[in-house]
């Protein structure tokens, strides 16, 4: 196993965790918990690309790192004015 792999394998509890998370908890805890997951994804991505050899990965993570505040900021008004 490389370096890259390992560290990708180190990511994994942590976005577990914070998928968890996501599943349970108050409003504010779950838009953090999704942040908080959407920014390992990234990371994981970014680890992969490097582990596999496939750029295309990077791509896939800033465009996951770009949309996922506006997502988040949709999901929060759409939670203030209707919920």
């Amino acid at each position: 196993m490389t370096v890259w792999m390992l560290a990708t394998l180190g990511l994994l509890p942590p976005a577990a965790a914070a998928l968890l998370a996501t599943a349970r908890g108050g409003t504010g805890e779950r838009l953090v918990a999704l942040q908080l997951a959407t920014a390992l994804s990234a990371m994981l991505l970014a680890l992969m690309s490097f582990a596999f050899d496939q750029p295309s990965f990077i791509d896939l993570a800033l465009v996951l790192i770009l949309l996922s505040l506006p997502g988040t900021l949709l999901i929060a008004l759409f939670i203030e004015r209707w919920l």
